[in-house]
C-alpha cells in the first residue's frame, strides 16, 4: 500500500506542469483609514485620503505557474494625485511602491474563462513631495509592511501563452516608520524616526491583469 501510494503521489507530480508567468497590472487605486493614528496635532488621526486622493498603479509579477497555482513575486509603481492636505502648494507629488509575495488559485485552468482567486504579502512605501512658497520642498516617505492582500480575478484564455481578464484587490498594511527632508538654497536637512501612533490603511485597487505564459 506504502508503494503504492509513492507511486500515485509521483505520476500526480509529473502530471502537473510547470510554466514560467510573467504578468502586468494596471488599475486604479483607492486609500482607506489613516496613515498614522492620534496625535496633539491630529487628534482623530491622519487620514490617507488627505495624502494621497488615489493612485494609477503598474505591476509587474514573475513567477511559475505549477498546475492551477501561480507562484512568484510582485514589484508595483502607483504614481498618483496628492490630497487635500497640500491644495496650497505650489506643486505637489505622491507616489507609492510595494514589493512582496503572492498565490494565485486558478479554479478552471483547463477552460477558457477562468476565475482565480489570491493572497500576497509584501511591504509598502508611500512618497510625498510639495513645493511650499519660499520656504523650499517637502519630501516625505511612509513604510511599513503590508500584512495581506486578497485578490479576485478572471482571466479571458487567449491562446497557449496569452491571458487577459479584470481584478480586484484589497490590501491591509501599516506605516510604522517614516522620513522627511527640506530642501532649500541653503541645503538639505531631515530625518527619521518611527511612528509612534500607528494605525491600519487599506488599498482597494480595481484593473486588468495581463499574463503571458511559457
Amino acid at each position: 500500500m506504502l508503494a503504492f501510494a509513492l507511486t500515485a503521489t509521483a505520476a500526480r507530480a509529473e502530471e502537473l506542469p510547470t510554466r514560467f508567468e510573467a504578468g502586468v497590472r494596471v488599475g486604479l487605486g483607492f486609500p482607506i483609514g489613516n496613515a498614522a493614528g492620534s496625535t496633539l496635532t491630529a487628534p482623530n488621526g491622519t487620514s490617507l485620503a488627505d495624502l494621497v486622493a488615489w493612485t494609477v498603479p503598474l505591476q509587474l509579477e514573475l513567477g511559475a505557474r505549477i498546475g492551477p497555482v501561480f507562484v512568484g513575486g510582485y514589484g508595483s509603481y502607483a504614481f498618483g494625485k496628492a490630497g487635500s492636505l497640500f491644495e496650497g502648494a505650489s506643486s505637489r507629488s505622491a507616489s507609492d511602491v510595494r514589493l512582496g509575495f503572492e498565490v494565485l488559485w486558478h479554479l478552471s485552468p483547463d477552460r477558457k474563462v477562468d476565475p482565480w482567486v489570491g493572497m500576497g504579502v509584501g511591504y509598502e512605501w508611500l512618497n510625498l513631495g510639495v513645493e511650499v512658497g519660499t520656504l523650499g520642498r517637502i519630501n516625505a516617505t511612509f513604510r511599513g509592511f503590508e500584512w495581506v492582500n486578497v485578490q479576485l480575478g478572471i482571466e479571458f484564455v487567449l491562446g497557449r501563452h496569452f491571458a487577459l481578464g479584470p481584478f480586484v484587490q484589497a490590501s491591509v498594511a501599516q506605516y510604522d516608520s517614516g522620513s522627511a527632508e527640506l530642501i532649500t538654497s541653503r541645503g538639505t536637512r531631515g530625518g527619521s524616526e518611527d511612528i509612534q501612533s500607528k494605525a491600519v490603511h487599506a488599498w482597494i485597487a480595481v484593473g486588468l491583469r495581463f499574463a503571458f505564459l511559457l
